[in-house]
């Protein structure tokens, strides 16, 4: 009679190579510990008589479950930031330069980004969600005369920081597609 397969034993003999091996193909030691006791649970199942000669199998469920689970992960953080993109500046930058305009597409991104948050939200929403300040301020909460005077103020601020810049920002062929150059105040047909 042939003798029943330790599976405990066989856990603690191979679970830490498992482990090492699952580590080099997700980014945390206890996202490869699960990987590995995942593994362990489908060779169970598919083998509940045990046999060591399956042991590459176990290897490459290893393999398998951590490339899902990598994937699974990757498309859950795109996901996340493509939710995020409102929120201007976490998760992708600004702008989207061509090589020769990165230096400068660079420079107005730290300047948008140095602008108080209520601002630079106004200005992202006016600009790049092209919404009216009569869209903002119902969406922000705030008064039409709040939100067109944080975008004056920002344009102003912009303005000021950019000024050595405003030669090669108003050449076409030289500065990221934005609208926040030259400084033209809003006149108070423009705020509605």
């Amino acid at each position: 009679m042939e003798a029943a397969f330790d599976w405990k034993r066989t856990f603690e003999q191979l679970a830490p190579q498992l482990v090492l091996y699952a580590r080099q193909l997700v980014d945390a030691k206890s996202d490869a510990e699960d990987v590995v006791q995942q593994a362990f649970v489908r060779w169970w199942r598919r083998f509940p008589e045990g046999d060591a000669a399956h042991i590459p199998l176990l290897y490459a469920a290893v393999r398998t479950i951590a490339l899902d689970q990598r994937r699974s992960d990757h498309r859950r953080v795109n996901r996340e930031a493509k939710s995020d993109i409102a929120v201007a500046g976490e998760n992708a930058p600004a702008f989207d330069p061509m090589p020769e305009q990165k230096e400068t597409a660079a420079i107005l991104e730290k300047a948008l980004q140095s602008l108080p948050e209520e601002q630079r939200e106004v200005v992202t929403l006016k600009l790049w969600g092209d919404l009216t300040f009569n869209e903002i301020a119902a969406m922000t909460g705030d008064s039409i005369n709040t939100v067109a005077g944080r975008y004056r103020y920002a344009l102003q601020a912009l303005h000021k920081k950019l000024a050595h810049l405003k030669a090669d920002l108003l050449d076409p062929t030289s500065a990221p597609a934005i609208n926040i150059l030259p400084f033209n105040p809003p006149h108070r047909e423009a705020m509605s």
